[in-house]
This record gives structure tokens, C-alpha cells and sequence, in this order.
């Protein structure tokens, strides 16, 4: 793995433009899909793109929130493992699972020609965040770029059963083009074609060129951060060039080198027309589908990005722009919790940052109150290269803050209670939440590499993490 700290420098290249760069292999039909009918010989779709790699989809400024789709089915059938995790126990090995880095190598084919310092495991250590399908209960990985892997599959971890396979199947070795030498090469053909994108022969007409028609028209691999949806069987990347992978019928749905950039200038034109930078934080809220990201200055340098959208992805529209005075930043924490959106940044004294300071936004109206958080509060060294944010998510009933790089706080969490104890929520007078740290028993459960978000399954209570791509899955009941 590379270290988070030199990759801080590495994705500020990458985040700023709308050519990230991506590779891959061939796979078995017998670990291919995103369910359990997909294989690689059922992929007979193209991705619906034109000739310069953008999408045949047009996305406009304004849309019908009516339109969202839940991602929630209710389902509250529990598998076996869960009865396993010891009720208000500490992080729990599940030893039934299988690392992610050995399954993949000993499934991706070919098994070697990809690119990159770590190919299989920065998938999961290098700026990614898995993003989880409430309604399928699977989670899916999308990630690598930079310096770290060429590998652009989409891999697939299903809940239930702790079982990987390969949802969306990578671009082989052989399909790169000569040029495209290492990860963060540009994807340029012999002929000169470049779109951003890995292409098929549907759009390589020059015969110098077609020898290295990829399969089917692909995004390059990159960091992911935590900027990602599931909604309808597509993973939906918001971050960099807007990319939809098609988990049902394997393949790419959606490549636009830059989406969201002339919807954002519609709003205002101070936000400037360019992808969303590095450091854009999605929380999903599984009640409509909706995706709500912040919007972050990040190597662009564009000082208005301080926002939230509220974004609907399955037609890749940004909805609404909700303002305030805030500091939204690369290092802030988004997350739904019940009619609510919580944002928090933190603070920064004596080289240590904690959280301290928040906001929230009504779901429904959009309108911002202003936070202070009090009581036992997470806090790291500034500058940490193993962690930016700090995880938050929603059990029901509280807010849960996990500061996974600090050894000490590893085995805790800091909850946070939402009802307030005092203020009225203004700038001037910020609604008060107290944290109280509930410390578990200490567990073995190694270093995790940079982490974005835990997700809890409500359904069946828990929290199913993967730590690192050498790692076994771990999890963690409330």
C-alpha cells in the first residue's frame, strides 16, 4: 500500500482533471456478475456513449425530487454470521471470510499485466470507500487510479453470504494502448483518439488503432474517496468524470468527462465549470436514493465550492445548492440520519484535529441549523496520513464517531446524542450535542487503510467492515 501521505499530493493531479486513468483483466465466467446470473459471456451491451466518450444522456439543472427511488426493502432476515458478533462485544473477526487481495489475485485473469504499485490491493487501500446496496445487501469496490492500479473492475462483496465476485470486469492488459505505460498514463491511441476513456472497436475506426479495442467502453481506475451511490443496479461515481458501472449486465453505462461542472454554473457561475474535486463526500440516504455531496474547493482551488448538493443520481442531476456560513472542506464528514443531513468539520488547534463544530440540514425543507458538539469528542493529529475525516454513521438513534487511526480509540466509539441540550440552533446560538464515548472490548483488528465511512445494516443490526485489502471482514454490533 502506498502511504495515504504521499498519495495527498499524488490525487491533487489526478482530482483536477477529467482524464483519470484505469486498466484491468479478463475474468472467469464463473466470478463474474453483479448477481447470481451474470457472467462474463453475458456481456453483449454497449455503454451508451458517443464517439468522444460522453454520455448520450442529457442531465439539466433542475429536477422533481419525486423521482428518487428507495433503495430499502425492509428485509430484515438476518444471515448466520450475524448471530456470531457478540451483542455490545468489540470488533469481531468474521474467520469465514476471505481477504479481498487473495480471493482477487487468485481470480482476476490474466493474473498479472496490470499496472501500478499495489494493482489488487489499492482497490481497496488507495482513497476508496465501498459503497453499500441497502436493497441487495452487498457492498461494491471501485477504486485504485494514480500511481496504485490500473485494475478498473468493479468487484462485488455480498453481505449474506461474505462472498466476493466481480460485478463489472476489468479492461485486459492486452487492450492498452502502447502509450498507456502506468496508471496515471493518458489513455492515447496510436492514431492520436483519446477520450478520457478505455474505448471499444464501436468507436476506434482507425485500423492502427482497433488491435487495442478494449471490450467495452470503460472508466480508468481512480481514487474514490467516499463520493459514491448505488441506486438501480449501477454504482454512480459523483467524483472526477461522472462514471455509472451496470452491476446487472456488467458493463459501463455512463462516461461523461465533466457532468456536473455547466449544471453547477447554472446555479452560479462563482463554482465554476469543473468536475467535483478531490476530497467530495457522498452520504446516500437509502429512504429516496438521493446523493448528498459536498462540494469541496479541492485542487482546483475554486473558493466558492464550500456547499452541499443534493444530488439525484440516477439521472445525474444536481438538484439543489444548499448554502451557509460554514467551512466545508476535503476533511468533512457527511451523513443521513433520520429527516436530517449532518455535516461536520473539524477544528484544528495544537497540530490536532477534533470535531467540534456541525451542522445539519431538514431533509425536507433544506433549511441549515448550527451545531457545537460537547462531552468525549474524537481527535488526531492533524496531518495524519492515515486519516482525514472521521467515520460517522447513523444507528437509529444516534450518531456514531469512529477514530480508527488512533490505537487507543479503535475499539470505541463516540455517540452522540441528537437531541440538543441547550441553543436554538442560529450561528450565534448553535444547537449543543453531547458525545459520550462507549469503549468496547480491544480486538486485533489491524490498522484499517484510509476509511471514509462505516456502514450500519440496520436490518440486522451491525457493522460489516473490510479493513484492508489483506484482511479478513470484521464486525461490530452496537
Amino acid at each position: 500500500m502506498v502511504w495515504a501521505v504521499a498519495l495527498l499530493a499524488a490525487c491533487g493531479s489526478e482530482a483536477g482533471t477529467s482524464t483519470e486513468t484505469g486498466g484491468g483483466g479478463t475474468t472467469a465466467s464463473s466470478t463474474t456478475g453483479g448477481g447470481d446470473t451474470s457472467s462474463s459471456s453475458s456481456i453483449s451491451s454497449s455503454p451508451t456513449t458517443t464517439s468522444d466518450g460522453t454520455s448520450t444522456s442529457t442531465s439539466t439543472s433542475t429536477s422533481d425530487s419525486s423521482t428518487s427511488s428507495p433503495t430499502t426493502t425492509g428485509d430484515d432476515s438476518a444471515p448466520d454470521w450475524v448471530s456470531e458478533v457478540p451483542e455490545g462485544g468489540g470488533w469481531f473477526e468474521l474467520t469465514a471470510s476471505e481477504p479481498f487481495e487473495q480471493w482477487a489475485a487468485a481470480n482476476l485473469e490474466p493474473a498479472t499485466g496490470y499496472l501500478g504499485s499495489s494493482p489488487i490491493g489499492a482497490v481497496r487501500d488507495a482513497y476508496c470507500n465501498p459503497i453499500f446496496d441497502h436493497a441487495g445487501k452487498a457492498f461494491y469496490m471501485f477504486g485504485g487510479g494514480h500511481s496504485d492500479s490500473s485494475i478498473n473492475a468493479v468487484f462485488k462483496l455480498d453481505a449474506k453470504t461474505l462472498k466476493y465476485s466481480i460485478a463489472v470486469p476489468p479492461t485486459p492488459p492486452s487492450a492498452y494502448p502502447p502509450a498507456y505505460v502506468a496508471p496515471n498514463s493518458p489513455i492515447v491511441y496510436p492514431s492520436g483518439a483519446s477520450n478520457g476513456f478505455f474505448q471499444s472497436a464501436e468507436t476506434l475506426t482507425d485500423p492502427a488503432d482497433t488491435p487495442f479495442a478494449a471490450p467495452f467502453a470503460a472508466a480508468q481506475a481512480s481514487h474514490t474517496y467516499s463520493a459514491m451511490s448505488f441506486v438501480d443496479g449501477k454504482l454512480v461515481l459523483h467524483y472526477g468524470p461522472v462514471r455509472d458501472a451496470d452491476v446487472v449486465n456488467g458493463t459501463w453505462t455512463y462516461l461523461d468527462k465533466d457532468t456536473y461542472g455547466p449544471q453547477l454554473v447554472e446555479f452560479d457561475p462563482n463554482y465554476g465549470e469543473a468536475v467535483l474535486q478531490s476530497g467530495t463526500h457522498t452520504a446516500n440516504d437509502p429512504e429516496t436514493g438521493k446523493a448528498w455531496t459536498t462540494l469541496v474547493s479541492g485542487d482546483a482551488g475554486l473558493n466558492w465550492r464550500t456547499r452541499v448538493l443534493v444530488i439525484e443520481p440516477t439521472t445525474h442531476t444536481i438538484e439543489e445548492v444548499v448554502n451557509a456560513p460554514w467551512d466545508v472542506n476535503g476533511s468533512s464528514s457527511i451523513v443521513v440520519g433520520g429527516p436530517y443531513v449532518y455535516l461536520f468539520t473539524p477544528t484544528v488547534a495544537d497540530d490536532a484535529k477534533t470535531s467540534t463544530r456541525g451542522w445539519r440540514i431538514d431533509k425536507a425543507t433544506l433549511a441549515v441549523e448550527h451545531l457545537t458538539l460537547t462531552g468525549d469528542l474524537p481527535s488526531w493529529p492533524d496531518g495524519a496520513p492515515t486519516q482525514e475525516s472521521v467515520p460517522v454513521f447513523h444507528d437509529g438513534t444516534r450518531l456514531n464517531f469512529w477514530n480508527y487511526s488512533v490505537d487507543a480509540d479503535r475499539d470505541a466509539f463516540f455517540r452522540l446524542d441528537l437531541a440538543p441540550a441547550s441553543g436554538t440552533g442560529t450561528q450565534e446560538d448553535p444547537y449543543v450535542l453531547t458525545a459520550e464515548r462507549d469503549q468496547r472490548p480491544v480486538s486485533t483488528m489491524p490498522a484499517p487503510a484510509l476509511s471514509y465511512d462505516l456502514t450500519y445494516i440496520d436490518d440486522w443490526g451491525v457493522v460489516l467492515f473490510l479493513p484492508k485489502a489483506s484482511a479478513k471482514l470484521w464486525a461490530i454490533k452496537l
